[in-house]
């Protein structure tokens, strides 16, 4: 499917406490519908979806920390385009040190990207190069400021009352200045700019994911950039041969599949007015592939669609999955 008319935002978010659910393209899509259907836009969330039998009304990136996009998914370098990334000064074991992290990064700052974009074609060495100048910048902007903790929780019973099997660990992440601030790309012909901001500011002050209702999840719309960021700061390069998705993704029956990807593995459940209801809350296992996954596309054109939303993912057939790819073009040399 192709489309034309839409618009893209960039909403810009910072986090107000700490977060148990990673910023996945469907769980924010999730949040959205909900949102829809409880500020009573655009005739409800039901009206929405049956917008997708046909042409897409949004598409929706994961969340990324602010200045980072995901790393591209390439083949494995070679022992040669590893050597071709140290120096000399630096120490056997060291380097191996070095290899072994930035070859785990999933991020990359949007400047080397651009840089890696405008330097095309694009290659492991190439990214090797660039992960590696971003090693510091990664370490003191993210990591440094980021907390992954085991929280322990008092387990509570049907009637409310704390339960005698005694307490319970989840991991919870905090955050600490910049590294709390997140950006989420759209791309929609339905919404204007106010939409984007009333369904945002809805998810921010309600939270996000779980525990959203003791705390989790909530952030502030810090703003709300109008036009592309990928045209200026992400540029898409000339004669694409394939493309990276921003969000979790499933390919339709028509789509390329031959490329690299990492792999994400889905126990959903259901939120909003389902949450706690009658319905089953867990949907079925999904395997999903990851943002910065890559594939060949010699005919990529920008206006397609790749993905769809998925039907028969839980008994209720009403209820859907958000598959849609975010796509960025980008080109690789083709024995690679």
């Amino acid at each position: 499917m192709t489309g034309q008319g839409y618009q893209d935002f960039t909403v810009e978010v910072a986090l107000r406490s700490s977060v148990v659910t990673p910023f996945q393209s469907d769980t924010i899509f999730g949040h959205i519908c909900w949102a829809i259907e409880h500020l009573g836009m655009n005739g409800g969330v039901e009206a929405f979806l049956q917008l997708y039998d046909n042409t897409p009304p949004l598409l929706v990136s994961a969340g990324f920390p602010k200045g980072f996009v995901p790393r591209p998914v390439l083949r494995p370098g070679t022992r040669k385009e590893l050597k071709e990334i140290l120096d000399g000064g630096e120490s056997r074991a060291a380097n191996a040190h070095l290899i072994k992290t930035i070859k785990k990064r999933e991020l990359i700052s949007r400047d080397s990207f651009a840089g890696l974009m405008q330097n095309a074609p694009l290659t492991p060495s190439k990214l090797l190069v660039a992960l590696k100048k971003d090693e510091d910048n990664i370490k003191k902007r993210l990591i440094e400021n980021t907390q992954l903790s085991h929280v322990q929780h008092n387990s509570i019973n049907r009637l409310g009352r704390i339960s005698d099997t005694g307490l319970y660990t989840q991991e919870e992440t905090f955050f600490k200045g910049d590294a709390g601030k997140f950006e989420i790309y759209i791309k929609t012909n339905f919404f204007s700019l106010e939409n984007i901001r009333d369904i945002f500011a809805f998810i921010g002050e309600n939270g996000y994911g779980r525990d959203k209702s003791t705390g989790k999840g909530h952030f502030k719309v810090e703003g709300i950039l109008e036009g592309i960021l990928r045209d200026a700061v992400l540029p898409e390069v000339s004669a694409p041969n394939a493309f990276m998705t921003l969000s979790s993704y499933v390919p339709g029956a028509d789509d390329p599949t031959i490329g690299y990807y990492n792999l994400i593995h889905k126990f959903g459940k259901l939120g909003g007015d389902f949450a706690g209801g009658s319905k089953i809350p867990f949907k079925k296992p999904l395997v999903m592939l990851a943002p910065g996954s890559v594939f060949f596309d010699e005919g990529f054109d920008k206006e397609r669609f790749y993905g769809s939303l998925l039907s028969a993912v839980h008994g209720d057939d009403g209820i859907r999955h958000y598959a849609y790819a975010f796509p960025i073009g980008i080109r690789i040399d083709k024995e690679e």
